[in-house]
């Protein structure tokens, strides 16, 4: 599973529509929470922060890397199979 995670995981706008966030520690308890269920469930979650996608938009090599490095862990052992 891969997650993109903005502010909103981990902060409140107060007062809303002002453009100013908190820090909300309930909310990211509420993500960790989740992640941990899903984990449980058998799913591996990866996460990529919406900051780190914005400001690399221009070059995504990191992002083509990660996909690259997926890949190889979960398919490329596969694709001799059968053949």
């Amino acid at each position: 599973m891969i997650e993109v995670d903005g502010k909103h995981h981990y902060a409140r706008e107060v007062p809303k529509g002002s453009g100013c966030w908190v820090a909300a520690p309930d909310l990211y308890s509420e993500m960790v929470a989740e992640d941990r269920a899903l984990r449980l469930k058998g799913y591996e979650v990866f996460r990529f922060g919406g900051k780190e996608l914005l400001e690399a938009r221009h070059d995504l090599r990191f992002i083509r890397q990660f996909f690259a490095e997926m890949e190889t862990r979960f398919w490329a052992a596969g694709r001799g199979a059968g053949r």
